[in-house]
């Protein structure tokens, strides 16, 4: 009775808690270890739609514990979905186990010739990596994610080639490479007529490197419709904070103030990570540029630098660091665009360094610090050189056509 009960539940779609938790109950109760397995799965994914993170999290770890009784190619297709289902609703306690974990069954998968979970699972660690910082490693997966499918067909190749595309261009590595994976993608999505976010977020990212803030703007807007669409939270944070950047670049902050309310709600509901706090220190930031104070973004900043999250963090540090300069505040600019530098090199971000260096060089020259200057000078010139974003460039030489200021102390 209980199998039948779970079966039929799972022919439906979940519409509350109730019908989750009675799925996975009988599904357990049946003692069928992969229906109560798969159940574990359905519940979570309910429960992420509804930003019921704690209770997503119970059905992964209930799914682990169950998935070790399988052998085979369920046991690794499975493991992949359910160790998908934990990141996404909660930080992993060790991520640098967890993504090596992941790595491993991706590879398992690819043994067993089940290429779609190993394109999950490699997408899965590049994630993981990048969250932490471990570029080069995210790099490296990513792009062993879209080898994995080569060899397929239809959806999962289309995913698989414009999530590699999308990490690329978040990567700043392999640009050209990351251009024609997307055209490869777009165009088996328009023959197998798919649609997927990773799509237009790799669209919008291109275009954002290439200064075309118009063009980026509609197609992250359309990302971010469709990550609603599919329940991706978290690709939907990524859409609407990538929308706050170019609000920030217009100088547009009576606007970006409303955008990161609407970051606020959405980070408040999703897993315990880093886009809370940067959804507060983006408010923060937003409030010193309209009220002229800037206390709550240095209190909101000991928050975001707990989260681990270098590359938020030097973002927001240098959109703060230009603020700074305009208020003619350079000692306070000077710190926070070190600060970004130094996390901008560890992250190997050639965009973000080329602006801190840029930033450090303007506010040498007003504080009268000659050797500062020349060194940071010659650092940007160098940087500006490279394969780096349009609107950084673009900012780089807009600092360089200051007009002389009077020193500040």
């Amino acid at each position: 009775m209980h199998r039948r009960v779970a079966e039929w539940l799972a022919e439906g779609s979940l519409n509350d808690m109730r019908q989750a938790s009675s799925l996975a109950h009988h599904a357990h109760a049946s003692g069928d270890i992969e229906l109560a397995t798969r159940a574990m799965i359905e519940a979570g994914r309910f429960c992420l739609r509804i930003f019921a993170n704690q209770e997503a999290q119970q059905y992964a770890q209930r799914g682990l514990a169950l998935v070790d009784d399988l052998t085979g190619c369920r046991r690794v297709c499975l493991a992949l979905e359910l160790h998908d289902l934990l990141y996404i609703a909660a930080p992993l306690a060790d991520w640098e186990a967890g993504a090596g974990e992941v790595v491993a069954l991706a590879e398992q998968a690819l043994e067993h010739g089940a290429l779609a979970h190993a394109r999950l699972g490699y997408q899965l660690a590049s994630h993981i990596r990048w969250a932490h910082g471990q570029w080069s490693d995210a790099h490296e997966q990513s792009l062993q994610a879209e080898r994995a499918t080569r060899c397929g067909e239809g959806r999962e190749q289309v995913i698989a080639m414009a999530e590699t595309a999308r990490c690329l261009a978040m990567l700043e590595r392999d640009l050209h490479q990351a251009a024609e994976l997307l055209s490869q993608a777009r165009e088996l999505a328009i023959q197998y007529n798919i649609g997927h976010p990773a799509i237009p977020l790799a669209q919008g990212l291109l275009s954002l490197h290439e200064d075309r803030f118009d063009q980026a703007e509609s197609y992250f807007k359309e990302a971010r419709t469709l990550c609603k669409a599919m329940g991706d939270k978290l690709g939907e944070f990524q859409a609407e904070e990538t929308l706050l950047l170019m609000d920030f670049e217009r100088d547009a902050y009576a606007a970006a103030r409303d955008r990161c309310a609407q970051l606020r709600e959405l980070g408040k509901r999703l897993r315990d990570g880093s886009e809370a706090p940067y959804a507060a220190a983006a408010e923060a930031l937003c409030h010193y540029a309209l009220e002229e104070d800037p206390d709550p973004f240095g209190v909101a900043l000991v928050t975001l630098r707990h989260a681990d999250a270098r590359h938020r963090l030097a973002v927001l540090l240098l959109q703060a660091a230009r603020l700074d300069l305009a208020r003619m505040r350079a000692g306070s600019a000077r710190q926070r665009a070190a600060e970004a530098l130094e996390h901008a090199r560890v992250l190997e971000r050639r965009s973000e360094q080329l602006l801190a260096h840029a930033l450090l060089a303007e506010c040498a020259r007003r504080l009268g610090d000659t050797a500062d200057w020349h060194h940071h000078a010659q650092a940007a010139e160098a940087l500006a050189r490279e394969p780096v974003a349009g609107w950084a460039r673009r900012r780089w030489q807009t600092l360089l056509a200051q007009p002389a200021a009077e020193d500040e102390a």
